[in-house]
């Protein structure tokens, strides 16, 4: 699925560079380019960031 349509970023490899750990807003517009036209794909990166922080968060509970 594409999730920003004006630098042809598609979910995939949004979800790649925060596993492989670009998990900032800025570093993903410095590394995919997302974010950094129109705009209107920030609040579903973000949702992609918070879900990977919590994840992080809830592992760090169990540890």
């Amino acid at each position: 699925m594409y999730v920003c349509i004006c630098n042809d970023v598609k979910e995939k490899q949004i979800k790649a560079a925060i596993a492989s750990g670009i998990d900032t807003l800025e570093g993903l517009k410095d590394t995919l380019d997302v974010a950094t036209c129109c705009g209107c794909c920030e609040p579903m990166v973000n949702d992609y960031l918070d879900e990977h922080h919590a994840k992080l968060d809830v592992l760090a509970y169990a540890v």
